[in-house]
């Protein structure tokens, strides 16, 4: 007789009478197991090689098992959330209006200390400055994604940081508007590169945990660009300070380029699409303990093996184009599998910029002004100082609500912000309309802004997130594009109503999410899959029962 820890101990008949079938979930209790013959053999997944001498064997990897990352996790965040922070600062490093005041600019001749930017530049000639930035930015999502898929996550985010030093350069040495222009769509292409590769490098490295927790940091980092450059306002408000604010993103490209190769690991995720298993190894070792790679690999295969068994059960015509996990080219992207993401994913990306809130980076100055303050530098500062705040809790707040029903909770904030302000625009209430700026940049911060990312890399499988990230980030800054040129129009026409057409957009967004997008926290990407492709199973079934 021996005494085993275990709580399932069973007899295998078909084995020889000296080896039993032993569960090890545990090593709380404790059985005797003089009377095998009692237990059933449909119980058994352990072998314990003798009735005296037990061998005891580790239980398999799962999938939920948690684990607790090293260091060199959150270290791999911090250094790719320094692209994104190039982001922010470009969105906002033109929006002051000792830059671009319409009056003392169209004035002949302009006077000293005034138009600080290329004095006596027109509307529309600062307009195509601001939005070059963001035509840069479809660029550089379109291609830079989509090359990640090819060369890998590190080597492009690396290549990126030759764009962030590029255009800075050309913008800081600028002797005209065209060349800043340029230097604008250059920086801006590295902007673009940044949304498209790194929420999906963030999610590919991350367990199922912490993917929504860490996923906001990249909209955290921007929001802190945003409130860095809002800052130097006060300091580089001379004839040659804007110079100095183009010229930081070099500071933050030299910084990546140095840690990158030391602390930055290749994405596991694409190491296993591309059929290197020994190096995602070695990425998820230093990412998470050699003692949890097994572990982890879990989380990155699990959802393949799935997905080939319920594609095996569909129509040749269906199943067709995710015959292959190792390369996603649009056809299979359009294809029955996964056109219910790439449609979801795109309306996110749309959502995001078509409620408006870049006209508040883009244009805000522009707004306060409006809006009767004579510094618009304090409204500016205060406005991304409120943006900053909701990030620092977002990860906590999903843990609590969800990515799905945050989202919608901000969507109905920014609704009754855009209200508000309309409202105290209208009654000439300049410190009324400053707080509804701010907490329609609150609401935005705490849902689209920061979960906007997150969803649409949840929503992808490993081998088709970079082209269908790439796809709806395009989208994304088109429709930034599409805001950020038209608004200086709609408020000149519009005046104080400018809002009223934003509040259209977030009732159309608010309706989408409800219908349509559904939460993905704290799901694995096999789990989130499994949920579209029941639906294509159901759709299957249905028209097979009819045409019985």
């Amino acid at each position: 007789m021996r005494i085993v820890y275990a709580t399932t101990v069973c007899f295998c008949p078909r084995m020889p009478l000296d080896v039993y079938i032993v569960k090890f979930p545990s090593r709380t209790s404790m059985m005797n197991i003089s009377s095998p013959s009692s237990f059933s053999a449909s119980d058994s997944i352990r072998v314990a090689l003798s009735p005296t001498v037990v061998a005891s064997i580790s239980t398999a990897p799962d999938a939920q098992t948690p684990i607790r990352p090293r260091w060199r996790l959150y270290a791999n965040v911090l250094v790719a959330l320094l692209q994104p922070l190039q982001y922010g600062w470009s969105t906002s490093q033109m929006n002051l209006t000792a830059f671009n005041d319409k009056d003392k600019c169209n004035a002949r001749p302009v006077a000293a200390g005034t138009c600080l930017m290329f004095p006596g530049h027109t509307k529309a000639q600062w307009t195509i400055a601001v939005s070059a930035w963001i035509f840069g930015g479809m660029i550089g999502a379109l291609v830079i994604g989509r090359i990640s898929n090819r060369f890998g996550r590190k080597r492009v985010m690396m290549v990126n940081c030759v764009y962030m030093i590029l255009g800075a350069v050309v913008q800081a040495s600028a002797s005209n508007i065209y060349v800043f222009m340029v230097g604008r769509m250059i920086a801006g292409i590295a902007s673009g590169g940044a949304t498209a590769v790194i929420p999906g490098f963030i999610n590919e490295i991350s367990p199922p945990t912490l993917r929504s927790y860490l996923g906001v940091k990249f909209q955290m980092a921007i929001t802190i660009g945003n409130l860095l450059v809002a800052i130097t306002f006060f300091f580089a408000n001379t004839k040659s300070g804007w110079r100095f604010i183009a010229e930081f993103p070099i500071a933050l490209a030299v910084l990546f380029l140095v840690l990158a190769p030391w602390i930055v690991v290749e994405s596991p995720a694409w190491l296993l699409v591309m059929g290197k298993e020994a190096s995602a190894d070695k990425e998820l070792a230093r990412l998470y303990g050699e003692e949890n790679v097994e572990t982890a690999k879990m989380w990155l295969q699990q959802d393949h093996k799935t997905r080939r068994d319920i594609v095996s059960s569909l129509p040749s015509a269906m199943s067709q184009p995710l015959n292959s996990i190792e390369t996603c080219t649009l056809r299979k992207l359009f294809s029955p599998m996964l056109i219910r993401q790439l449609m979801i994913a795109v309306g996110i990306a749309g959502a995001q910029e078509l409620t408006g809130i870049n006209v508040v980076f883009l244009y805000s100055s522009t707004l306060l002004k409006q809006a009767g303050l004579s510094d618009d530098r304090i409204g500016i500062v205060a406005v991304n100082f409120v943006n900053v705040l909701p990030t620092l809790f977002c990860g906590l707040l999903v843990k609590r609500f969800g990515n799905r029903n945050l989202i919608m909770y901000g969507l109905l904030g920014m609704f009754l912000s855009a209200l508000g302000l309309t409202v105290a625009l209208t009654t000439n209430l300049p410190a009324i309309a400053i707080v509804f700026i701010a907490t329609y940049v609150a609401s935005f911060g705490s849902s689209l802004g920061s979960l906007a990312w997150v969803v649409m890399a949840d929503l992808f499988p490993d081998e088709a997130r970079p082209m269908g990230t790439c796809i709806c980030v395009g989208c994304s800054w088109l429709s930034n594009f599409t805001v950020a040129l038209s608004y200086p129009f709609v408020a000149a026409a519009l005046g104080d109503y400018s809002f009223t057409p934003f509040m259209f957009t977030v009732t159309l967004a608010f309706i989408f999410v409800y219908l349509f997008v559904p939460d993905t926290s704290k799901k694995t990407i096999q789990e989130i899959q499994n949920e579209f492709m029941a639906r294509v199973l159901s759709k299957k079934n249905g028209k097979s029962h009819r045409h019985a």
